[in-house]
């Protein structure tokens, strides 16, 4: 049995817990059997919630029991470095929310203390498991559509708060959303076309929240070392902020994948008026959960590798010094 120690407990970590509970009840391979959170109320609501009675406020006491295995890191994108670095110093298995980290120099270190103990790193790149990500993978590997040449994913929503509080997205604490957000389709893109990314131009605006030094609309190209070319499109400054669509074609030199748009986003005309009824999103957490419980069971490496979410971290670094120089940059030596 994996014993797994849940460190952070918002936001995502709910969708983190609902999947841990599942495969709990389902494949009685791995639980969890502690929770940490810096706000005491939250970690002990938390562990209620989960049906045990370990939580700290101190992620490190955490990683001193004994019996934990292994973490699902759920904190805030500036602090997974030094967390997964401390567990893995300790002897844990990893499984840590994207981004990996938000600056090279840090993933660069904690993949070297990975190597250094021995532990497993899965970076959760949860888009890899959903059924559209799948099934598009599956029909390019098939060679259906040939050699797949250019990509483009749009998505757009209006997630975040569009005032002074809109701080979600703050490069400070997140790497902004080119980052946060962009790294999820920079990774898919990369997965999907099967090839070396060599540059990267992009354009952005900030729309949301002003007083933050981000960019809520941003365009990403990207230019790949067999030629094809992948543009993402992505956006979190829509109106009305329940709005969300997304819409992905995959062009191939002998066919093309399409998908997106309306299933994204339903639009629901009711007594109580008109609304947007998104997808389940659930399923893409539930497969990832249960990949990396699969994964330290059957000692293989994860689906989803540290040298791969360090590339996805490179590219929407990249992304940003190309938004604020105007300049193509080369995924070279300081990427």
């Amino acid at each position: 049995m994996i014993k797994v120690g849940l460190i952070g407990t918002g936001g995502i970590s709910r969708n983190h817990q609902a999947a841990w509970l599942k495969l709990k009840d389902a494949e009685p391979q791995a639980e969890i059997i502690g929770v940490a959170d810096l706000v005491a109320e939250r970690a002990q609501e938390a562990a209620t919630r989960l049906g045990i009675s370990r939580w700290t406020t101190n992620y490190l006491e955490l990683l001193d029991w004994a019996d934990v295995t292994a973490v699902d890191i759920c904190t805030t994108e500036n602090t997974h470095a030094q967390i997964a670095m401390d567990a893995a110093m300790r002897g844990k298995h990893i499984l840590v929310e994207k981004p990996l980290t938000t600056t090279l120099s840090d993933a660069d270190h904690l993949l070297e203390v990975v190597s250094k103990y021995g532990v497993s790193l899965m970076p959760a790149h949860t888009h890899r498991f959903y059924d559209y990500s799948r099934s598009a993978k599956n029909t390019i590997d098939s060679g259906e559509i040939g050699t797949p040449i250019y990509l483009r994913y749009c998505s757009g929503g209006g997630f975040w708060r569009q005032d002074w509080s809109g701080n979600r997205i703050s490069p400070v604490e997140t790497g902004g959303n080119v980052l946060t957000n962009g790294v999820h389709i920079a990774d898919l893109a990369n997965w999907w076309l099967g090839a070396k990314p060599i540059s990267v131009y992009a354009q952005g605006r900030n729309l949301t929240s002003s007083h933050l030094e981000m960019y809520d609309y941003f365009i990403m190209t990207i230019k790949y070392d067999n030629n094809a070319t992948a543009v993402i499109e992505m956006s979190r400054a829509n109106m009305p902020r329940s709005n969300s669509f997304m819409s992905i074609n995959v062009l191939g030199t002998e066919g093309e994948i399409t998908s997106g748009t309306e299933h994204n986003s339903q639009r629901l005309h009711g007594d109580d008026g008109f609304k947007f009824v998104g997808p389940d999103y659930q399923h893409g957490f539930d497969r990832e959960i249960r990949a990396f419980a699969n994964a330290l069971e059957h000692q293989e490496p994860p689906p989803v590798t540290g040298a791969a979410a360090r590339l996805a971290v490179a590219m929407c670094l990249a992304a940003e010094r190309s938004i604020q120089t105007g300049e193509v940059i080369i995924l070279g030596k300081d990427f």
